[in-house]
């Protein structure tokens, strides 16, 4: 897992770092990852590096600092330089070692790349038009991002106006929250080690990847049965809502799961009959209001994960349950997301004491203890009736297969969660478009077999 600090953790980490450092050392570490990734990206993107025109639009903070020191270095690379100040006190030294190594003060024109350092995460509020008319004047055909696009709140990833989009987010140290929600702003985000781990705390907040999902979906060993991988039973479907009930119970056959339960019928290996569960899904299509409450009722009695969605929702009580709302159905359950998604996902778990799994382009997952986990693997192809039908019967038989024999608890269900989203963006990223809820539900087996490993 990656973790994700707020600015007032990272202030502080930054403070105790530079007082063990020699003076300007932090700044110099920033500047020499900055310039090697911008070069290797320049490489990537035009194919060259010398003659290559690089504006450096530069604020008066360390932010801008840290540019115009790159600068220095890519001009030294051979890299045209171009500074263009948004004030009148850029960084001092900065900018003379970038004028030394040949870069030049300029009104802004035309740029192949331009480095973004207007202003860094001590920045509020959106770009300002003097910035915004820099912007378009650059127009550059890639745009990197230092340490975070300005105009982009560093801790709820909110933008309030005007933000200058980049193609690359080149950050330091550790990913910032607004970085990691706003990939449509940011871009590709390449994280630069500047030795700040060793003073920052512990993280609340988490990135998942590929090899936190392989925690959940181990394959088989030789004395393993259907019942040793764990018996997921799905309440889902009806007669308003048939697909629903198809598309959960697809999504949970691939998941790992030994079995699954459910009285949809097309699928040889699925099985009507009740019996031992290890994990419930309940509710996606559930409009039949008679079986849905026998249906909570019995899940929620079982002491066993629950996954409710959709139908079920204004029925989640207290307990191992993993709810799965999407931004509609969270704002029907009372809560608003604002400006601040982390925040808002974290109140809902202490309010509801369940773990919450919000869908969106970036999936927040929290539980009550106030850990959240982030996924950013997905893809536009979720964005269609029934995805998210998918996701909760591949949450429910990764449930299932985890929990098999273990008490469960909603930190690790949470991770889970988290993990089941990633394996769902992966399907999603698998599926050609365009693609419909099946065409997902048929990459699940890829995605999982992709998160094993």
């Amino acid at each position: 897992m990656l973790p994700v600090h707020d600015v007032a953790t990272i202030r502080t980490a930054e403070a105790d770092l530079m007082a063990q450092l020699p003076d300007g050392a932090l700044m110099q570490r920033a500047a020499i990852g900055l310039a090697t990734v911008t070069a290797d990206l320049i490489k990537e993107t035009l194919g060259r590096r010398p003659g290559t025109r690089v504006c450096v639009v530069a604020g008066s903070g360390n932010n801008g600092g840290d540019a115009l020191y790159a600068g220095a270095k890519l001009a030294n690379r051979g890299v045209q330089v171009d500074i263009v100040a948004t004030s009148d006190t850029p960084h001092p030294d900065g900018l003379a070692a970038a004028i030394r190594a040949g870069a030049v003060v300029r009104e802004p024109r035309r740029a192949d790349v331009v480095l973004d350092a207007v202003v860094g995460i001590g920045g509020t509020g959106p770009l300002r038009p003097s910035a915004v008319a820099i912007r378009d004047t650059v127009d550059a055909e890639l745009t990197i991002a230092v340490d975070l696009p300005s105009g982009l709140q560093p801790d709820t990833g909110d933008t309030p106006g005007e933000v200058w989009v980049a193609d690359h987010t080149i950050t330091f140290g550790t990913l910032k929250a607004g970085v990691a929600l706003r990939p449509d702003v940011c871009g590709d985000v390449h994280l630069v080690d500047i030795g700040l781990a060793a003073t920052l705390p512990p993280a609340t907040i988490h990135v998942v990847e590929s090899d936190d999902a392989a925690d959940f979906v181990p394959r088989p060993g030789f004395r393993d049965n259907k019942y040793t991988r764990g018996v997921v039973d799905i309440a889902a479907g009806s007669d308003k809502y048939p697909g629903a009930g198809v598309l959960c119970t697809a999504g949970a056959r691939h998941s790992g799961a030994g079995m699954v339960r459910s009285p949809v019928t097309g699928f040889p290996d699925v099985v009507a009959a009740a019996g031992r569960t290890d994990a419930y899904v309940v509710g996606p299509g559930l409009a039949d209001e008679a079986r849905l409450e026998q249906a909570v009722g019995q899940a929620m009695a079982a002491g066993r994960p629950v996954v409710m969605d959709a139908e079920a929702l204004p029925h989640v009580a207290p307990g191992t349950v993993v709810i799965t709302p999407h931004e509609g159905e969270f704002a029907r359950l009372g809560f608003t997301i604002g400006s601040d998604r982390i925040a808002a996902v974290r109140a809902a778990a202490t309010q509801l004491q369940v773990a919450v799994l919000l869908k969106g382009a970036v999936t927040v997952v929290a539980e009550p203890g106030g850990q959240v986990y982030l996924n950013l693997h997905s893809s536009p192809n979720l964005a269609t009736a029934g995805s998210g039908d998918v996701l909760s019967g591949l949450l429910g038989g990764l449930l299932a297969r985890h929990f098999v024999n273990r008490a469960p608890d909603l930190p690790t269900m949470a991770r889970l969660a988290a993990c089941a989203a990633l394996i769902h963006g992966e399907a999603g990223r698998r599926a050609t478009f365009p693609a419909t809820a099946v065409d997902i539900a048929d990459e699940v087996r890829a995605a999982v077999a992709w998160a094993a490993g």
